[in-house]
């Protein structure tokens, strides 16, 4: 096995106070973009940790961010932070992938998708949209029931995120991760996971994936596949935490498939059984 250390470097940045963590290959793949990761409700930059080595391993830079008030980044007074709007996370993105060169590939999970779409908008250089267990935009149905309440910041349930996130996990095992989580702002999980947030798939030129885990709500990969004309995967065993748990190398190694056959000209053979994206109706 290789030494991680001996063929990639870790390096963190502070822009404009939003945190980003950079993991690079000894020698960089000039063919290959930039892979930007962005994390949903209640996390932060390093649920991604394990992927960015792994891909960086493979040739790719990758950086992580966290959003406002999230781990690493700045914080913001309490009013602040529940009158918050989709817009202002996107805003964050826009911040990063300004001080990036281009191209480069957006990654987003969960309430993080929603916000990607909105700033592939105005990203005309983007090499790829990548979605996973991303809640719906408008028109696209809904993966929360009802409204959580605005006047506190959501605090993250320990039991109802670990169903959600992991499945059936021993308390040993999940107890780490709960431990890093962290408040979210209400109004933007409202709009996000109750399907209020429009996108214009036209003005998303990139080719998407969505990737769905097979026991989780969010169940939205056949519908935009068919929004952006598309693909689709559905992860076999996995539930919301898509980028952590067992079944996280494989879906990073599916991810890396899909890449490499859609951004750059490369093919890689070792896939998982189950990699066989489905395509949507428009192509």
């Amino acid at each position: 096995m290789r030494n991680p250390s001996a063929v990639t470097t870790r390096s963190i940045h502070l822009i404009d106070g939003l945190f980003v963590n950079e993991v690079v290959p000894a020698f960089l793949s000039p063919p290959l973009p930039t892979i930007v990761f962005l994390h949903g409700a209640y996390q932060g930059w390093w649920v991604y940790e394990n992927w960015q080595e792994y891909f960086a391993q493979g040739g790719w830079r990758t950086v992580s961010l966290s959003l406002r008030n999230h781990p690493g980044s700045y914080k913001v007074e309490d009013h602040e932070f529940l009158e918050l709007q989709p817009d202002d996370y996107v805003s964050d993105v826009l911040r990063v992938t300004e001080w990036l060169e281009a191209p480069f590939v957006l990654v987003a999970h969960s309430m993080g998708g929603v916000v990607a779409q909105k700033a592939a908008e105005r990203l005309p250089d983007l090499a790829a949209l990548i979605l996973l267990g991303s809640g719906p935009p408008k028109g696209l149905g809904a993966s929360r029931p009802k409204d959580l309440p605005c006047d506190s910041p959501s605090i993250p349930d320990y039991q109802q995120v670990k169903r959600h996130m992991f499945g059936n996990i021993d308390d040993a095992d999940y107890a780490e991760f709960h431990s890093r989580l962290v408040p979210e702002t209400p109004s933007v999980m409202n709009q996000t996971g109750r399907g209020r947030v429009s996108v214009d798939p036209v003005l998303i030129r990139a080719p998407v994936l969505a990737v769905d885990a097979e026991h989780d709500r969010n169940q939205f990969g056949p519908v935009y596949a068919d929004f952006y004309s598309g693909h689709y995967i559905q992860v076999p065993g996995a539930a919301h935490a898509l980028m952590l748990g067992p079944w996280g190398l494989e879906v990073a190694n599916a991810l890396n498939c899909w890449l490499n056959s859609h951004v750059t000209e490369f093919q890689y053979d070792h896939r998982p059984r189950w990699y066989a994206p489905r395509v949507g109706k428009g192509q």
